[in-house]
């Protein structure tokens, strides 16, 4: 595949998103004491912590109202951490569902639905971590004109609902606004976290603009270049060994590039697909979730990474008793979901390719950090490595393992000018379920600007 060289300055792309000044975000009625939760049911009481949910309304007009759940760090020195914006994909999937309660959060929910465990591994241990469900829509966030809102919903609305959302939040928490913001996502976040940094990049050039301090953004097995990844879908299930060598050659015979639209393609990919049998697609090697209803606690509390973990949280954050805590908004009239399935196609002004915006932000200053699960087979490894090298980036540092025990090697890193790419072994889609402990060294380690922790050398 021949590689593209992308010259895009910094303003050929920011010019794509408009500058929102500050008098079009209006005001809001919401509060940081209102929004405080005091516990949230079934949380383990020796934890303490400062958590707070709520709305932010960011248009006045169509409604639109975007829910959030903020935990501060867990130190004496929470004052002096960082802010970081987590964002889950889909596009339309919570991160207040999965990223909160199923990857970085203080809590994972047991298999009754109703009991909360310590997560060992939360990264607020490290950051106050603010989680956003975005677009409007997702989890618990509305609008009030919704049938207008949800069809015009795309990248740039998203990224300009995400930023008018950020101004408020600051103008709630004022404390943070003094703070560095780091912005972290996974899956079709690789289109939410470039495009909602390069806003706030662009408005803080704007005299009459709040400065937010964005210092870096980090990407998990990130959606870049969508045909690109679908192709080495099947080329991954095809080298480890989940399609046949005829199913392979059939696709490679239909399909006559990476977007081909062709049925014959596409019934290709399908019969390949539809024979790799109940496996999932984002861990091939993960256990698959045969009973999809919670059922007693048959542990100590202790951290999950049960395959059926979602209804588990599904039927937690559904509960009158949750929602009333932390402050949702229960004349929804329909039960909370991890997912609002808006289709791509509807999602007009997705690009086909985030390089050109990937390319521009190492130009920027900001740190940026790109990583990948090695047993993700919907956003493999391959494609993302293959679209690495396609920025032609200076290489600072080759490729190298790392480890986050100083034992075991957790994945390899490559070092570019403007650029870290690294992997996380034995991990899927999402790092923080598969592999915990390595995915809080992987975000610690970018916090810091450091490099990750050397792997031991092999000894006879």
């Amino acid at each position: 595949m021949a590689m593209m060289n992308y010259r895009a300055s910094w303003f050929s792309v920011a010019i794509v998103f408009s500058v929102l000044s500050w008098r079009a975000v209006a005001a809001d009625d919401g509060s940081k004491d209102a929004d405080k939760i005091s516990a949230l049911p079934g949380q383990p009481p020796d934890v303490k912590l400062q958590q707070y949910s709520g709305y932010i309304n960011v248009n006045q007009t169509t409604g639109k109202s975007l829910f959030y759940y903020f935990v501060e760090a867990a130190s004496a020195d929470a004052d002096k951490k960082p802010l970081l914006l987590w964002l889950n994909g889909g596009p339309g999937c919570s991160s207040f569902g999965i990223g909160a309660f199923q990857e970085i959060g203080p809590f994972r929910v047991d298999t009754d639905g109703k009991t909360l465990c310590r997560n060992t591994y939360a990264w607020n241990a490290a950051a106050n971590v603010l989680f956003l469900e975005s677009p409007v829509g997702v989890g618990f966030s509305y609008a009030v004109q919704a049938e207008e809102v949800y069809r015009t919903m795309g990248d740039n609305a998203t990224a300009h609902d995400s930023y008018a959302f950020l101004l408020k939040w600051l103008d709630r928490f004022p404390a943070y606004k003094s703070r560095d913001l780091f912005i972290v996502g996974e899956s079709y976040a690789g289109h939410y976290v470039p495009e909602l940094a390069i806003t706030i990049l662009a408005n803080n050039n704007h005299p009459d603009s709040t400065h937010i301090k964005l210092q870096g953004i980090a990407i998990g097995n990130g959606i870049l270049e969508l045909a690109a990844e679908r192709t080495q879908l099947y080329e991954y299930l095809w080298q480890n060994t989940f399609i046949s060598d005829s199913a392979h050659a059939l696709i490679a015979q239909s399909c006559k590039n990476p977007d081909d639209p062709s049925p014959a393609c596409e019934s290709a990919r399908a019969a390949a697909y539809g024979h790799i049998g109940n496996i999932d697609a984002y861990n091939i090697y993960s256990s698959s979730c045969h009973d999809k209803k919670v059922r007693p606690s048959g542990s100590k509390c202790m951290d999950l990474a049960d395959p059926c973990a979602q209804y588990f949280v599904e039927a937690y954050l559904n509960q009158p008793q949750v929602q009333k805590v932390i402050h949702a908004n229960t004349e929804l009239k329909y039960p909370w979901s991890r997912c609002r399935r808006y289709n791509l196609t509807s999602f007009g002004d997705s690009p086909k390719t985030m390089l050109p915006y990937i390319k521009a932000l190492t130009n920027s200053g900001i740190r940026i950090w790109i990583f990948s699960g090695d047993l993700d087979a919907m956003v493999p490894v391959t494609a993302t490595k293959q679209s690495m090298e396609k920025l032609k980036l200076r290489v600072k540092e080759d490729w190298r393992p790392w480890s986050a025990d100083g034992k075991d090697v957790a994945g390899y890193v490559i070092s570019y000018e403007g650029l870290v790419f690294a992997t996380v072994r034995g991990s899927g889609h999402m790092i923080p379920i598969d592999q915990p402990e390595r995915g809080l060294v992987l975000f610690t380690s970018f916090l810091r600007g450091q490099p990750l922790p050397p792997a031991q050398r092999q000894t006879d």
